[in-house]
């Protein structure tokens, strides 16, 4: 009985923080508490896929926003963008890390005030249709992951 109970924690730890979908599993979802009356909000997270084909991301949602979408960070001339993305490749048997100043989710017109503790549903959706939830982690304004001094005011929507 102690070793089923012991293996039931482990899977459970392994299972906290983390979603998987097929052979894409997700870890760190997080964002940051959002100011009352933010506009947007960026979402981070990593995504592995264990699998030997390639896939790719090309939407997301969540109840808690107006809309998402996909993003990347660039730099122009000096200047940092934000891009939307169509979609974002997943190589076969690959890690894509979205962070501050790269990949991020675009979270638009949170539906409520976001505090540090909170959990956030996101759906994502793969090319081929399969859809995974994701919960995201709301992180303190003083979170040592800092947002890279993006303005995300500023915004560039052409599709690339």
């Amino acid at each position: 009985m102690k070793k089923m109970i012991n293996a039931l924690v482990a899977i459970g730890l392994l299972a906290f923080g983390s979603a998987h979908a097929g052979h894409v599993m997700v870890s760190d979802a997080w964002v940051r508490e959002a100011p009352p009356g933010a506009a947007a909000l960026a979402g981070y997270m990593t995504v592995m896929n264990h699998s030997g084909e390639a896939r790719a991301l090309v939407a997301a949602s969540s109840p808690a926003f107006g809309h998402v979408m996909l993003h990347r960070t660039v730099m122009e001339e000096g200047v940092a963008k934000m891009v939307h993305q169509m979609r974002v490749e997943l190589p076969a048997n690959g890690t894509v890390t979205f962070e501050p100043s790269g990949y991020h989710l675009m979270m638009m017109k949170p539906k409520q005030a976001l505090k540090a503790g909170d959990v956030i549903p996101v759906t994502i959706e793969f090319a081929n249709g399969e859809t995974m939830e994701v919960e995201y982690q709301v992180k303190g304004m003083g979170s040592a992951m800092g947002d890279g001094g993006m303005d995300h005011g500023q915004m560039d929507h052409g599709h690339r």
